[in-house]
């Protein structure tokens, strides 16, 4: 059951993954109604495929898969399909929210991650993560504000390809980066 459970978690992370490229398809062929049904098929395999332990990132992507799943209803009830390309501005709001809130906390969301990794922590690294969650708020600030303006456009080629390509091109460089700093700093 277990290799079940995470081979479907993985699936259901791809396609979720796919998102703009499914949303853009489905409109370009007029299956919206299909992929509707297939979005929220999947995002309730999501949330049953991941792990009920209560934790930060647990919880986050719980509340990700649950939004989605209320814009799949929204979208399907109200037969405006529009309300599916705001998948990707509240992924990006409520990632904010979440590493912002951590900021007022004991330990944010980085140094929790760090010391995960290595226990104890100097107060240069405790003073970095929580530059590095800064950093993340304004990325989710940025990025959100795009995608918000992708949604305005009306256009779903410009949609996909930010929220389908570049968007995730952009997180991927501000990890890399991040990461390239970080051995910097240890050294």
């Amino acid at each position: 059951m277990d290799k079940f459970k995470l081979v479907l978690k993985a699936i259901t992370g791809l396609i979720l993954f796919c998102y703009p490229l499914v949303i853009y398809l489905s409109f370009k062929y007029q299956v919206i109604n299909i992929a509707i049904f297939w979005i929220a098929t999947f995002l309730i395999l999501r949330l049953i495929t991941l792990p009920n332990q209560f934790s930060n990132i647990g919880w986050l992507a719980k509340i990700v898969t649950c939004f989605g799943l209320l814009l799949a209803l929204i979208s399907w009830v109200f037969d405006k399909f529009q309300f599916l390309l705001y998948y990707p501005v509240a992924t990006n709001l409520l990632f904010l929210i979440f590493f912002g809130y951590s900021l007022y906390q004991p330990q944010n969301i980085i140094e929790k991650f760090a010391r995960l990794k290595q226990g104890n922590l100097s107060i240069s690294t405790i003073r970095y993560t929580r530059k590095v969650t800064i950093c993340w708020c304004l990325f989710f600030i940025l990025n959100g504000s795009i995608a918000l303006i992708t949604c305005f456009i009306h256009d779903m080629y410009w949609w996909t390809i930010y929220n389908g390509l570049i968007s995730y091109l952009c997180t991927g460089l501000f990890m890399g980066v991040e990461w390239i700093v970080r051995q910097k700093i240890k050294h």
